[in-house]
């Protein structure tokens, strides 16, 4: 709706300097043609201009060329005429896709024209005149400095088409071989949703990623900002992808996808959605045909395993206890599942809210060790892969201590001995060596015996300065017999163990229990 009101003498003055300036030359309200345009319909507007400029002297006459003819020449005799009888100008104004446009009423003619020809500097003023020639298919194109004409051809100026292509919103990078701008993302080939807007005329077409796209930025106004043609839908067409790399069939869900909505893509085209929101509105109305899927259909980060759950799985580059969870659960996935990324973490995340009790059970054996590591990750799923960690490490643990022996009424030296060994075998070297220093008496043959572990780990030079020159050798005596326990596999720990605490003149140092299912205990140790 237009705006009226009273305009200033600046006003006032712009009009007289700008009739002033158009009364020497009219060329400044014509368009330059390029080779390929036709030129009689402009010879026929400016012979209308120079009869109007010949007359401008002439009130009377002027004032009856501001009612007839062709608009622009309507508007511009209205200026004249207006240069002639000054008086306080009364302003319009009415909205345009930048903002809002004014001008003064002066003639018998559109708005437009009497913008473009008032704010003919302007080439994107004067291209308002002359939307309606783009009706009947001629093609303009203004850049900060000229209003071009192209006739029927599409083909932009390349000046027009530089100035596009630099104030894009988005840093996109060229690929020439394939005539595109692209973002980062889809240079190097990620499978991403995207919207695209081709430019037929230039032979380019113009992306941006749903990662890349902003809420608050739009591609096809910028490319064609400054261009008025006969079909816009057409000559800036616009899509939009789901860009999954389909390795599924023929009848996968993602062979049959529709294309861009006519409903969204209208909305896009009048400026009422956002790159961004263009994009999340055609994948929500994809979501729910593609999750009615009626066969398994794994994604991963953007690329469609169809129903190959170990492709899949693959993919994900699981760890042996995630892998396992993840069979466990997915076995019983009947139709569409999808991570954003190809991660192992991000996959147990999703199925952990429906699946806690499967995953936790698929890798701890014992039902209440289970049901505390649930509770545990109940309030964190963002932590599933570490508690699924944790969890295997103990189940790796308990499996390593249930082939060792076990004892009855082990002596002090045999039980500490014993649990250095043991945890050297589920913590490493590091746990060993920090349990000794940990545990490690003020007195008696443990510290010997301590020493002589150190010394098995090769850590006896870094701690030598807690024990004494006789701690410190009867520990080397006993170096080989600690190695010797250290590394002995299950089936020779006892005997091991045995020969380190008599070597260290341990006896009678405990009772071996019998093996599960036996009559009776074992012999004594020592």
């Amino acid at each position: 709706m237009a705006r009226v009101r009273r305009g200033s003498g600046v006003r006032e003055q712009d009009l007289i300097a700008r009739a002033r300036a158009l009364k020497e030359r009219v060329d400044g309200l014509l368009p330059r043609l390029t080779p390929d345009c036709p030129t009689e319909r402009f010879d026929r507007l400016r012979a209308e201009l120079e009869e109007v400029r010949a007359a401008a002297d002439d009130e009377k006459r002027v004032e009856r060329l501001a009612k007839h003819g062709d608009p622009i020449a309507r508007a511009y005799a209205g200026l004249l005429l207006y240069a002639l009888s000054p008086t306080t100008p009364v302003v319009v104004s009415f909205p345009v896709p930048d903002g809002e446009v004014s001008y003064v009423a002066l003639a018998r003619a559109p708005g437009e024209a009497e913008v473009a020809v008032q704010q003919s500097d302007d080439p994107s003023r004067l291209l308002l005149g002359y939307v309606d020639w783009a009706r009947k298919g001629f093609h303009f194109f203004a850049t900060r400095k000229v209003l071009w004409c192209t006739g029927r051809s599409p083909r932009p100026p390349a000046d027009f088409l530089a100035e596009r292509i630099a104030e894009l919103p988005y840093r996109l990078l060229e690929d020439a071989p394939r005539h595109r701008y692209v973002c980062s993302h889809l240079a190097a080939d990620e499978p991403r949703p995207y919207v695209e807007v081709g430019w037929p005329g230039a032979d380019r077409s113009f992306c941006v990623c749903r990662k890349c796209a902003k809420a608050d930025r739009h591609l096809l106004s910028s490319l064609s900002d400054g261009a008025v043609v006969p079909d816009p839908s057409t000559e800036f067409a616009v899509a939009a992808y789901l860009n999954v790399r389909c390795r599924g069939g023929e009848e996968c869900v993602h062979a049959r996808l529709p294309e861009l909505p006519r409903a969204l893509l209208k909305r896009y085209e009048l400026g009422r959605f956002s790159d961004g929101q263009l994009l999340d509105e055609y994948l929500a109305e994809l979501t729910p045909r593609i999750e009615r899927a009626d066969r398994p259909t794994f994604v991963a980060g953007g690329v469609c395993y169809g129903a190959d759950r170990a492709a899949f799985l693959d993919a994900l580059g699981p760890t042996p206890v995630e892998r396992r969870a993840l069979e466990e659960v997915l076995a019983s996935e009947g139709g569409y599942f999808e991570v954003d990324e190809p991660s192992a973490s991000r996959a147990l995340e999703r199925l952990w809210t429906e699946h806690a009790d499967e995953i936790v059970g698929a890798i701890v054996a014992d039902p209440g060790e289970a049901r505390r590591l649930v509770e545990e990750a109940r309030g964190a799923p963002g932590r599933v892969a570490e508690i699924l960690k944790r969890a295997q490490r103990r189940n790796e643990e308990r499996e390593v201590l249930e082939a060792l022996p076990r004892y009855q009424r082990l002596v002090r030296e045999a039980s500490w001995v014993d649990r250095i060994a043991r945890e050297h075998r589920t913590r490493g070297e590091a746990g060993a060596e920090r349990t000794i220093l940990q545990s490690l008496p003020r007195e008696g043959k443990e510290r010997g015996v301590a020493y002589g572990l150190l010394l098995a780990l090769g850590r006896g030079a870094a701690h030598a300065w807690q024990f004494s020159p006789t701690e410190r050798e009867f520990g080397q005596s006993l170096e080989a017999r600690a190695r010797e326990l250290l590394r002995a596999p299950a089936a020779g720990y006892h005997a091991a163990l045995a020969h380190l605490l008599e070597s260290a003149g341990v006896v009678d140092w405990g009772t071996l229990e019998a093996p599960e299912g036996a009559s009776s205990p074992g012999a004594p140790g020592g």
